[in-house]
């Protein structure tokens, strides 16, 4: 952000990276954590302001005020610490306010290169506080001083032009910085020169002319505020006009004219129609459309035309962004070159699709930055389209999976923005309690239901011991049916036998029936035979 407001302004931004062995970070080489910071282009200098490239500078210097303390510790041994002194800074490049008596000083580092490698040298004005080192962690180098062996004094290198450098007899050396630790954007490039153009500089005039225009109309206003007077001499005899309402003013003149106001001039609109004209204008020119500056669109409009609006009002700032990113690959290829520099080994984790399974595996590696000494990175930044993070379109979200059942309400409290929902906390804990008085309300529906099933098992307990005294019964049941079936039977064996005998005893019961009934007819026919006799005698 800092780096897109200087370039917005100043029309320049620079980027300064360099190895800190007090910070804390990955474990290196050495020692501390890379890291970063913007540069004021009013602290920056370098050898030749109409080269674009920052790489192909001769050297690159910035200038920072640090405490007189932290430069004498940060010094070479060899280095008289009663030389570095405090200093009044440079009012015309540093805008900053500092206390008297702060001891501060103003260090100046220089980047610069030596057979091709980035060498730093700090001073102040009065002495050198380091003398050349390079950049790169110097492992060559510590051994050659602990065997006690002396440097010797290598030519500073020209500037880079399109003139080849002659390779033949260079000794092979291990691997070092080649890249300025510096990255120079531009927000919008000026033809000749390593500074750019910023957004605000071409509306510094129109910015005047709309200031000036409202100055007048303001003026005016205070100006004529109040109603002037023509008052001849002795007609107000120490009366003071108030313009307060309702103020009576006598006229002593005796003329009846001593006194009148004078008719104030009507407030011009001519300077504010200049200042509108002057804005369309400028938005017109720089592309500042309704779309491009969120502004409310016609309602009619479709979404197409919408979108096309859109796609039309980003083209001023493509150029622009591309420049960006430009520079941002070129940081890119400084921090590989720090990484390769400063971190032997360092474990990281990466997703590799499984070839069986096909689904995503974590997995761990080591990174050994001696393997890619020799490799030369390419960086590609890439950017998409995107939208900017709101809290309402958090809350639609939110809204839109409680209202599916996707989530509980306590994820929802949870996931709402905490600039929404000032009492987060409460309404968790409120949850909490219910939870809490939800789960004793259960544990006791479930001694209930406990109790309840209790009573059930015993309830079966003894239906299953009815239902086997019925199975009993049953048994008894079918084994009485057996036997009066087989009674039934025996009974109907002895009516057949009865029947039998019965039809036998009436058979003869029969015969011997009619052999009566004729001896009795035979006896009737006799006393009959026998009374008709007596009669006939």
């Amino acid at each position: 952000m800092r780096a897109m407001s200087d370039g917005t302004v100043k029309g320049t931004y620079c980027m300064h990276y360099y190895w800190d062995a007090e910070a804390e970070g990955w474990n290196g080489v050495t020692p501390g954590a890379l890291k970063a910071e913007c540069i004021d282009m009013l602290h920056l200098f370098v050898e030749n302001p109409n080269e674009a490239d920052e790489q192909k500078q001769k050297w690159i210097m910035i200038s920072s005020r640090e405490s007189v303390a932290s430069v004498r510790v940060k010094a070479d041994d060899d280095v008289n610490g009663d030389d570095i002194v405090s200093d009044e800074k440079d009012a015309r490049t540093d805008k900053s306010v500092e206390q008297d008596g702060d001891g501060m000083v103003t260090v100046l580092t220089r980047y610069f290169r030596i057979d091709g490698e980035v060498y730093c040298e700090i001073a102040t004005k009065s002495v050198t506080v380091k003398k050349p080192f390079p950049i790169a962690p110097d492992v060559e180098g510590e051994l050659r001083r602990m065997r006690g062996e002396q440097d010797g004094e290598d030519p500073e290198d020209a500037a880079i032009d399109a003139m080849p450098d002659d390779t033949k007899g260079r000794e092979h050396r291990h691997v070092r910085a080649s890249l300025y630790p510096v990255v120079i954007g531009q927000y919008d490039e000026r033809e000749g020169s390593i500074y750019g153009l910023g957004e605000a500089e071409g509306l510094i005039a129109n910015q005047r002319e709309i200031n000036f225009n409202l100055a007048m109309v303001l003026l005016n206003a205070q100006v004529n505020a109040w109603g002037k007077f023509i008052v001849e001499p002795g007609a107000l005899r120490d009366q003071v006009i108030t313009n307060e309402p309702g103020q009576v003013l006598v006229d002593y003149s005796g003329t009846g004219n001593g006194i009148r106001s004078v008719a104030a001039k009507p407030l011009s609109s001519q300077p504010l129609s200049i200042v509108d004209m002057v804005m369309q204008l400028t938005r017109s020119v720089s592309g500042a459309t309704e779309v491009m500056t969120g502004e409310t669109v016609g309602s009619n409009m479709s979404g197409a035309a919408i979108a096309q609006l859109q796609s039309q009002a980003r083209q001023p700032v493509v150029d622009l962004r591309n420049r960006f990113w430009l520079s941002v690959e070129r940081e890119g290829l400084v921090l590989a070159q720090f990484c390769k520099l400063f971190y032997e080994a360092e474990e990281f984790s990466y997703e590799e699709r499984a070839k069986d399974t096909k689904e995503m595996v974590k997995k761990t590696d080591v990174f050994y930055s001696d393997d890619f000494k020799d490799v030369s990175f390419s960086v590609v930044v890439e950017a998409t389209q995107g939208t900017n993070s709101s809290s309402a379109g958090d809350i639609t979200a939110l809204d839109m999976l409680l209202a599916k059942g996707l989530i509980d309400v306590e994820t929802y409290i949870r996931a709402y923005p905490s600039d929404a929902l000032s009492n987060k906390e409460e309404l968790l804990e409120g949850i909490e309690r219910a939870k809490m008085s939800e789960l004793s309300a259960l544990r006791e529906q479930v001694a209930a239901y406990e109790k309840q099933l209790s009573e059930a098992a015993e309830l079966l307990a003894r239906q299953n011991q009815t239902v086997d005294n019925v199975a009993s019964v049953i048994s008894e049941c079918k084994n009485l049916k057996a036997l009066i079936a087989a009674l039934y039977a025996e009974s109907e064996q002895k009516i057949k036998t009865a029947n039998a005998e019965l039809e036998a005893q009436r058979a003869q019961y029969a015969e011997v029936y009619g052999d009566a009934e004729q001896f009795a007819a035979m006896l009737k026919g006799q006393m009959e035979s026998a009374e008709g006799q007596k009669q006939s005698a």
